[in-house]
């Protein structure tokens, strides 16, 4: 199993090396190879050598466990095709395996993988989403008074300081969760 990842988030997963790029890139399949095309040269003996520019992600391939029921186990990070997991070479983190019973071992044993939650990054997301939830909030404020900014209009005083206002609410409040929003005059 491939795996993508950027700054130690998972991006994508596949069994194949080609599409787990492509699908980061986010190109279909005739993109793709458009785009090999394009950066394959050929060395002195007349072979084909891929020199792949320089990409902002890693691709690594995973062997050693069972990648995708352990994405599925943390599947609570992922958002939109992105895995807010972070990505180790060294086997991280510790799940304990129980017998039928549902009773630990003697001697406890233990699996051991590469991924672990990340809590920080999954926050981050969150509170991005918010802040844009906030952001179109705004838009659409705007949008309901933009009529009576065209040139062929003339805007009150206070029209403009509440369209102002409605520009400044992601500054000028902390918390997306707790928004003071201007007046309508």
């Amino acid at each position: 199993m491939y795996i993508s990842h950027k700054s130690n988030v998972l991006q994508t997963v596949h069994e194949t090396e080609w599409q787990c790029r492509r699908l980061v890139k986010g190109l279909n399949k005739s993109e793709y190879w458009t785009w090999l095309a394009t950066i394959t040269t050929q060395d002195d003996d007349g072979r084909d050598v891929v020199t792949y520019p320089s990409e902002d992600f890693t691709i690594v391939e995973c062997t050693d466990e069972d990648v995708q029921a352990r994405l599925a186990q943390l599947g609570d990070y992922q958002a939109e095709g992105v895995y807010n997991i972070k990505w180790s070479k060294n086997k991280v983190n510790c799940e304990e395996v129980l017998d039928n019973d549902g009773k630990s071992q003697d001697p406890k044993v233990y699996v051991k993988s590469h991924f672990k939650g990340d809590n920080t990054t999954k926050d981050a997301r969150l509170l991005a989403d918010k802040w844009a939830a906030v952001r179109r909030d705004r838009d659409r404020k705007l949008a309901e008074t933009d009529y009576l900014a065209l040139s062929d209009n003339t805007i009150s005083g206070d029209m403009q300081i509440y369209r102002q206002k409605l520009r400044d609410v992601p500054k000028d409040n902390a918390d997306p969760d707790d928004i003071t929003w201007p007046t309508r005059p």
